[in-house]
């Protein structure tokens, strides 16, 4: 069964985008797509940004979130790790064209 972990990180969305963006370069020099990750993707919001990443099972998700070069990389940009909100998925699809 899938899960969704999303993490919100409130500021002025513009800074938060090119420190995700320096994190994002970083973490490209790791294994990609990590096991059992789904699907990825940051948000711009009115009031900052939203990171979510899905996974086949919740043991995949929370293990991505406890890997020491992803929190290492957050760390090198000046982002404080913040623990997901994590939840079940109950339906996903994905439209290719």
């Amino acid at each position: 069964m899938p899960f969704v972990g999303t993490t919100n990180y409130e500021g002025d969305p513009k800074e938060l985008l090119e420190k995700y963006d320096r994190a994002s370069a970083l973490m490209k020099r790791r294994e990609r797509p990590l096991p059992g990750m789904i699907a990825h993707y940051c948000l711009e919001t009115d009031t900052g940004i939203r990171v979510a990443n899905c996974y086949e099972t919740e043991q995949q998700l929370r293990d991505a979130y406890g890997r020491d070069d992803f929190r290492a990389a957050l760390r090198q940009v000046g982002i404080d790790y913040e623990e997901p909100q994590i939840m079940r998925v109950h339906n996903y699809f994905h439209v290719s064209r």
